[in-house]
């Protein structure tokens, strides 16, 4: 029998560290349901929300975690994802052991739902093959004090990796074009870089945040890595990835400097492509694709199997994918006052954004957009000249 067990704040992570780590590990999950990732991510975005997670026994072994925190108000509680929203997190999702994912699932529900325990559970970032969809549908359609809504979220490019290098290769569109710039790159002495190592991991984070703010310097800055409180975040949450032997930053360097990067995640058999960044200056010799692909090939010889780009249908991801994920939105929500003022809060937000848009032609919208990202960038210290970034190697 499973038995389901709350755990409030942020002790919590101190307290179920040991059995989340190695239920992480057999569960082969992302990153993002680590807790290297979400502790850390909930220091610098929690924002005073408390910490709620839920854990599933069998007897005395964790089979399975949801890793939630409550936003409360005097009116309603709402329940979302730790590490939702914010700092690029997708397949925010229940952790279980592969064997009882649809069980861990439906008791987590039902305990959530019998204790009346929220007005709205708001779950982000959720792969659709997730097992609390099924199980909260059948939750909400037996059960009149609840209902349920769903929205899709973000489309995840992925690259099978599973046959040869040069069969990948073949697949995509820029086999050709990435034979002749990498041929050109290596006939002026460029070379392929890969940073793994706690000690040399800040030095190479330094190096992919400069070159990342340049990418984005003409939009106005990063929207992924764009303040102050997203960068302190990377500062802390590197060093552990790589002491879990997790991180992969992977550069390209010509004539003496770095000239493009590429911040990744490799965990069992998959690699996820966090962020990348290269110097405008060196765009036409297409060192972003050049980099990419030795990233592919690198990790297929290292045994991945699965090189997932995450979120953005950017074309330079659709040229080399093969496939696919979707995450969605879930919003399962108690049919009380607190919900309707939630729910209704946010359909007057929408609402206006959709009136502004109306209101404003494309190109206004995109300068307004481009300004918003420049304040922020000028208040936080976000866009340096090249080798004037504070504490840049």
């Amino acid at each position: 029998m499973i038995r389901i067990e709350e755990y409030l704040g942020e002790l919590a992570f101190e307290e179920l560290r040991k059995p989340w780590e190695a239920l992480h590990a057999e569960a082969g999950a992302s990153p993002f349901l680590s807790p290297i990732w979400l502790e850390t991510w909930h220091r610098y975005f929690g924002g005073g929300r408390r910490p709620r997670i839920l854990a599933a026994w069998r007897g005395r072994r964790l089979v399975g975690l949801l890793p939630l925190l409550e936003e409360r108000t005097p009116l309603s509680l709402r329940l979302g994802f730790l590490g939702e929203r914010t700092a690029g997190a997708d397949y925010l999702d229940v952790l279980a052991a592969p064997e009882e994912r649809g069980a861990v699932a439906e008791a987590l529900v039902a305990h959530l739902c019998h204790a009346r325990g929220f007005d709205v559970l708001d779950l982000f970032e959720l792969p659709a093959e997730s097992p609390l969809l099924p199980a909260l549908h059948r939750r909400t359609m037996s059960d009149e004090a609840y209902a349920m809504r769903l929205e899709p979220r973000h489309v995840c490019p992925q690259v099978d990796l599973s046959d040869s290098w040069e069969k990948v290769l073949a697949r995509s569109r820029r086999a050709e074009n990435f034979r002749r710039r990498r041929r050109q790159i290596e006939a002026r002495g460029g070379e392929y870089r890969l940073v793994r190592d706690v000690a040399e991991s800040p030095a190479a984070l330094e190096r992919f945040l400069e070159l990342h703010a340049r990418r984005w310097e003409r939009e106005g800055g990063s929207d992924g890595i764009g303040t102050p409180a997203h960068v302190a975040f990377h500062r802390e949450v590197v060093p552990k990835l790589a002491r879990a032997g997790w991180l992969r930053f992977e550069e390209l360097w010509v004539e003496g400097g770095c000239r493009s990067s590429i911040y990744g995640i490799e965990h069992g058999t998959t690699y996820y492509f966090y962020q990348s960044g290269y110097d405008p200056e060196w765009r036409g010799q297409s060192v972003g694709l050049v980099l990419l692909g030795l990233s592919m090939e690198g990790a297929l010889g290292r045994g991945i199997r699965v090189y997932d780009f995450l979120h953005g249908v950017e074309g330079y991801k659709l040229e080399w994918a093969t496939r696919c994920r979707q995450t969605l939105r879930l919003q399962a929500y108690a049919k009380s006052a607190g919900a309707l003022l939630l729910l209704g809060a946010e359909a007057a937000q929408r609402q206006a954004r959709s009136w502004a848009r109306s209101l404003l032609p494309k190109s206004a919208i995109d300068q307004v957009r481009r300004e918003l990202r420049a304040r922020r960038a000028r208040a936080g210290g976000e866009v340096w000249k090249l080798g004037t970034r504070p504490g840049a190697s």
